[in-house]
C-alpha cells in the first residue's frame, strides 16, 4: 500500500509569498522542489491546488502532498523488537540494544535497525523508505535517530551539528580521568593499515571535538558523560584510547580481553533537539542497558 505524507503550514508575516519562495524559505531543496513539480507532488493553499508561482497572503493555510519515495529493495524489512522512545510525523526515536548493526553492509543480508524499522512502518501502513540521521557501531547501545521522508531528513540533518542537536554518551572507561572533565581536541583520519580503524592524525585527520566529565569514579574505572561537537566515526572510542583511557570491552582499540563485559561499555544516553518543524525542545532519553550497569556496580565493589 503506498502512502503519501503531507505537510501544513500556516503562512506569517515574516513568510515569502510565493510557493516556490515559501518552499526554499521552509527549507525544500532543489531536489525536493523538483519531485513535488514533477513526481506526483502537489500544493494546495485553502484546499485549492497551486502552482510554484502563485502568490500567498498570510494566514493562508499550505498544504503540500509530498512525492511518494519508492522504498529501496536493498533493506527488506524484518520483524524485531523496536524500543520506540519518540515518535512523530517526522521522525522516529529508538533506543537500540548493543550487538546489532545500524545499516545492512554490502551483501550483508542479518537484520539490522533498519530491517526492523522497515518492516515497523510499513506495519503501520507508513512509507519504508529508510533515512538514517545517526547510527551508532553495532556494539554501541542507545538513541537513534530515523526520519519518515527526505524533507524531514534534510531538516534533521541541517541542524545535526549545532546545539539544536545535542548528543550525550555514557561511557565507562579504564582508569580515572585527569582533569575529570575537559575537552579532547584531535584530528580523527583513517588507520593506514586498517581500513576499519580509525587513529590520531594530525596532517591528515578531520577536526574532532568531544566534551567529557567524569560522573563517577571506581577504584579501576570511571563512568564519564560524553557531549559529541563533531561526528566522526569511532570518535569517543579513539579519543578515549588518545588520552590514555580506553573503553571498558572495547577489544578493537584497547587490546584488552575484558571479563565484564563482552561489547564497548558505550550507550548514547540523552538527545536534546530542537524539532525542526514544530521548534519544541525535545529531552529523549535512553537508560543504561544492564550489562554496563552490572560492570558499573561490580567496579564499584
Amino acid at each position: 500500500m503506498k502512502t503519501r505524507r503531507y505537510l501544513n503550514f500556516t503562512v506569517q508575516e515574516s513568510d515569502k509569498k510565493t510557493v516556490r519562495k515559501f518552499l526554499v524559505h521552509h527549507k525544500f531543496s532543489s531536489s525536493q522542489l523538483h519531485n513535488l513539480k514533477n513526481n506526483g507532488g502537489m500544493v494546495f493553499v485553502n484546499h485549492k491546488q497551486r502552482h510554484f508561482d502563485f502568490h500567498l497572503k498570510t494566514g493562508d493555510k499550505v498544504i503540500v502532498v509530498m512525492s511518494y519515495e519508492e522504498p529501496s529493495d536493498l533493506i527488506k524489512p524484518m520483524p524485531g523488537e523496536l524500543n520506540v522512545v519518540y515518535e512523530d510525523s517526522y521522525f522516529l526515536v529508538i533506543n537500540k540494544p548493543p550487538g546489532i548493526a545500524s545499516l545492512p553492509a554490502k551483501a550483508l543480508t542479518s537484520k539490522t535497525m533498519a530491517n526492523i524499522v522497515k518492516y515497523y512502518l510499513e506495519s503501520k501502513h507508513e512509507n519504508g523508505t529508510i533515512h538514517l540521521v545517526t547510527r551508532l557501531d553495532r556494539d554501541t547501545s542507545g538513541l537513534m535517530v530515523f526520519a519518515k521522508s527526505s524533507y524531514a531528513h534534510s531538516m534533521l540533518d541541517q541542524i545535526l551539528h549545532s546545539e539544536k542537536f545535542q548528543k550525550y554518551y555514557l561511557a565507562i572507561v579504564y582508569g580515572q580521568i585527569s582533569p575529570e572533565k575537559g575537552l579532547v581536541d584531535l584530528p580523527i583520519g583513517i588507520d593506514s593499515e586498517a581500513f576499519y580503524l580509525r587513529n590520531i592524525d594530525h596532517e591528515n585527520g578531520k577536526e574532532s571535538k568531544t566534551l567529557y566529565e567524569t560522573e563517577e569514579k571506581y577504584r579501576d574505572g570511571s563512568l564519564i558523560r560524553l557531549k559529541l561537537l563533531t561526528g566522526r566515526t569511532h570518535q569517543i572510542r579513539v579519543h578515549m584510547k588518545a588520552i590514555g583511557h580506553p573503553i571498558f570491552g572495547d577489544f578493537m582499540y584497547s587490546k584488552c580481553k575484558e571479563k565484564l563485559i563482552d561489547r564497548q561499555a558505550l550507550h548514547c544516553s540523552q538527545l536534546n533537539i530542537v524539532h525542526p518543524v514544530t521548534h519544541e525542545l525535545l529531552q529523549l532519553k535512553a537508560p543504561l542497558p544492564d550489562d554496563m550497569k552490572y560492570l558499573r556496580n561490580t567496579l564499584r565493589g
